[in-house]
């Protein structure tokens, strides 16, 4: 079934990854429908040489720069306006480091004929330890509130899922639904913000739909210069989503839970990044 649409953008949200950039754009240029679409190019690097790098790469492309990193939220929130502004019907929110297919936008697209529909994601193939795994939807853990992500090493059922989160390295929101419930909430730099979102929807009334006949694939690059740089961003998110989605006494389990885990990753982190600094 074709579902028409009369106005889609996309949003790109760069941090000092060019190149990854560039190719995200080729990708989803090249899948079906994809010159048709509108695109917008968020840069959160907010240096100048990366900012010249970024307009000569791409000297045809509308490009938001930002004067400071603003985060996954806040990055987003600023193009999404602009998307609104200009009466998007829906909006691809796409890391820059995620690859698309032949078959991408159709698919996808086709779930928003049911008007309950909020947000819908494909199957993200990456790697993790090595091997080659699906990412699908999630559930949220609330006696630990810890968001689980469904990592499948084969895809072998791509019948449409229901979900309560997706993740946001790909996925498609009906613009009808932001004006309902609002934007990312910006209290989230970095992490969180999704599993948020989709929570929000799914209390207003939207579903969430993971589409795994779809499949895109993400390199999953890192913004950080080690692993452990992000610990105290994912600490802070996660605080805010404990006090934001949990009364007492429900958050004092969750609340000590996290006391213990960012404090004994690091640890473990740094011990490996000094027994094996080559890695």
């Amino acid at each position: 079934m074709i579902y028409q649409v009369k106005k889609l953008t996309v949003i790109i949200l760069n941090y000092k990854h060019t190149a990854d950039t560039v190719g995200c754009l080729n990708s989803l240029k090249r899948s079906t429908g994809g010159k048709s679409v509108d695109y917008l190019i968020v840069d959160n690097s907010a240096e100048k040489p990366y900012q010249d790098e970024l307009k000569s790469a791409l000297p045809d492309e509308t490009i938001i720069f930002n004067q400071r990193n603003l985060g996954f939220a806040g990055g987003n929130n600023v193009a999404i306006s602009k998307a609104m502004r200009e009466k998007a019907e829906y909006i691809l929110i796409i890391n820059p480091d995620v690859r698309v297919g032949k078959s991408f936008f159709q698919p996808l697209l086709r779930h928003f004929s049911d008007s309950s529909v909020g947000i819908v994601a494909p199957a993200i193939k990456h790697t993790q330890k090595d091997k080659t795994v699906y990412g699908l939807d999630g559930q949220v853990d609330w006696s630990l509130a810890k968001p689980q992500h469904r990592n499948l090493p084969t895809l072998t059922d791509t019948k449409t899922i229901s979900s309560q989160f997706v993740t946001f390295a790909c996925a498609i929101l009906r613009a009808d639904m932001v004006r309902k419930i609002g934007q990312l909430d910006t209290g989230y730099f970095m992490y969180f913000e999704d599993v948020d979102y989709c929570l929000t929807a799914r209390k207003k009334g939207f579903n969430i739909i993971l589409d795994p006949s779809v499949v895109v694939t993400h390199k999953t690059s890192s913004s950080f210069k080690r692993p452990t740089d992000k610990l105290p961003i994912n600490f802070v998110s996660h605080l805010r989503f404990v006090f934001k989605w949990l009364k007492f006494p429900q958050f004092i389990a969750p609340l000590l839970y996290i006391l213990f885990l960012y404090p004994y990753l690091y640890l473990l982190w740094t011990y490996h990044l000094l027994k094996y600094p080559s890695r």
